[in-house]
């Protein structure tokens, strides 16, 4: 609503800004030289380029979306970039309060319910499989955070607990299977017996279960994402090399329905941006995972890590927003993306630190 984004002027864009003016481009000239942060901005140099053929009624709006997460990354790394304590505790702060919200909306949905319902959120994860997602990745990165205190501990296993019942009401079963493969492969950023013995454990029980519920995983079928997959190729093959436009609407109809996205993200930046729009995607995507496997020894690259194997999951079957205003879908690209920004610009800062010492010694 208009409030929400009012206060996104005062609250993110005003201040970063401010942030960027202080430093007179000391941040632009630190994140310059890394891989990841000039992918981004070919991609979104590269979306700026498309409104130029994109069929837009004002394409002067769409800039402002483009710029968004642009703005996001800067704030994050001018405010947490050298102090990951810091934006990891915002997390945990946070993760405690989404989890708070996911309690409420359970307990309402629990009393006004009816069967066959599955259970919403307000505003932007006003659909299943979008609250879904946030709640999904909120329960991932406090499962990775590290607690000081007992208590802080409890509090934490608590809050996923509560975000996984809400996940278990929304029925998303791509929701299901990336919460599930995050457990499985979490020993390859967690070393240790115990995340092995939990790996196991959780494969076994979902195995079990699975098959307890399987009419309940087959009643809905594909959700005709086979059908929406072709139209999206055939839409591609119309304009693979540019794209329709970054912002551009369309349509994919399926007789039944009429869908104004493609329920996954790579073939909505095909659709949009062409093959060099996705190529960059992919290249960004990949670098997001490479920076928190060097950096998983911190546990900010074990949540990046996490994160990247349930967000690759998730996009598969919706969320397919990528240069856009704030929404769920920054959780899961926007968030890992500016976590592994930091760890290659923290690792960075300490080799040209550690070069000079070594220099004179």
């Amino acid at each position: 609503g208009r409030g929400y984004q009012n206060s996104l002027i005062v609250l993110l864009y005003l201040p970063t800004l401010l942030l960027l003016g202080l430093r007179r481009g000391a941040l632009w000239r630190a994140l310059w030289p890394l891989p990841a942060f000039r992918v981004l901005l070919v991609l979104i140099a590269w979306a700026l380029l498309s409104l130029s053929w994109a069929r837009l009624p004002r394409p002067s709006d769409e800039i402002g979306r483009i710029l968004s997460p642009l703005v996001f990354v800067l704030a994050w790394q001018a405010w947490a970039g050298w102090r990951p304590r810091e934006g990891l505790r915002l997390l945990y702060l946070a993760g405690l309060a989404v989890a708070v919200c996911a309690l409420a909306y359970s307990i309402l949905f629990a009393l006004h319910h009816q069967p066959g319902d599955r259970i919403i959120g307000p505003g932007v994860i006003g659909t299943s499989n979008y609250a879904a997602a946030a709640m999904g990745a909120v329960g991932v990165w406090l499962a990775q955070l590290p607690a000081q205190r007992r208590v802080l501990e409890w509090l934490r296993w608590l809050a996923v607990a509560g975000l996984l019942v809400f996940v278990g009401l929304t029925q998303s079963r791509g929701i299901w299977l990336a919460l599930l493969l995050c457990v499985v492969l979490a020993p390859l950023w967690n070393p240790g017996w115990t995340s092995r013995l939990l790996a196991i454990a959780v494969a076994v029980l979902a195995l079990l279960g699975g098959l307890i519920v399987l009419p309940l995983l087959t009643e809905r079928g594909a959700s005709f994402r086979p059908q929406i997959f072709a139209k999206s190729m055939e839409m591609i093959a119309l304009h693979p090399w540019l794209g329709i436009g970054q912002g551009t609407s369309f349509v994919i109809d399926l007789g039944t329905q009429q869908l104004t996205h493609s329920h996954n993200l790579l073939t909505q930046a095909a659709i949009e941006l062409g093959l060099p729009g996705l190529l960059l995607v992919l290249a960004m995507w990949l670098l997001v995972a490479w920076e928190g496997w060097l950096g998983r020894a911190e546990a900010s690259g074990r949540l990046v890590l996490a994160l990247w194997v349930f967000s690759s999951v998730v996009v598969q079957f919706d969320l397919p927003q990528l240069l856009d205003s704030p929404r769920p879908g920054w959780l899961l690209i926007w968030l890992p993306f500016a976590l592994a920004l930091g760890l290659a610009y923290r690792r960075r800062g300490a080799s040209c630190v550690a070069q000079p010492a070594a220099h004179l010694a």
